[in-house]
């Protein structure tokens, strides 16, 4: 066998020359949110807080992206339904990574109820430059009756994550 031992890999004339094996992790950009109890109660998509930036090296590699988020839940003051949609989003192309709609409770009590918000997925680079990846949070359907109150970063002393890596093709 073989033993390639360097300190540094530099493109011929430019970073771009360089070639590396489809599926290398290129670079790992993460962010993180302390818990709070920042809170929404209107029917649209809104942000989290939660957002991770990431610049392309390569212009055809992909993005891999986690998101790993507590999000708590009051039910309807009109009803006992207390649900929600989640969205992981690029925003510069408005492209929609991952979704999970109608997440919650058909029948909640008093108090509130915490799911974890889970989502990866995968955005196709056409370009090298920077990309904004966050979640978004709305009552489900963006529909009033469908809960109360939502707890983006549900609750004090957790930890909420997003993290965004390039991927060689």
């Amino acid at each position: 066998g073989s033993t390639l031992t360097v300190d540094n890999i530099v493109g011929a004339t430019t970073a771009a020359n360089v070639k590396l094996p489809a599926g290398a992790v290129l670079q790992m950009q993460t962010n993180s949110l302390s818990g709070n109890s920042a809170q929404y109660t209107g029917t649209a998509f809104t942000d989290t807080g939660l957002a991770v930036n990431i610049t392309p090296k390569f212009a055809t590699s992909k993005i891999f992206v986690l998101v790993t988020q507590q999000i708590g839940i009051t039910k309807s003051a009109s009803s006992a339904l207390a649900r929600m949609d989640t969205r992981l989003m690029e925003t510069n192309s408005g492209t929609l990574i991952s979704a999970t709609v109608f997440q919650g409770l058909d029948t909640m009590g008093t108090g509130n109820s915490s799911f974890i918000h889970c989502q990866h997925g995968h955005f196709q680079c056409s370009n090298t430059n920077q990309l904004t990846f966050k979640t978004q949070v709305q009552k489900a359907n963006s529909t009033a009756n469908e809960a109360g109150t939502i707890y983006m970063r549900w609750y004090h002393d957790s930890k909420h994550n997003i993290t965004a890596m390039e991927i060689a093709q």
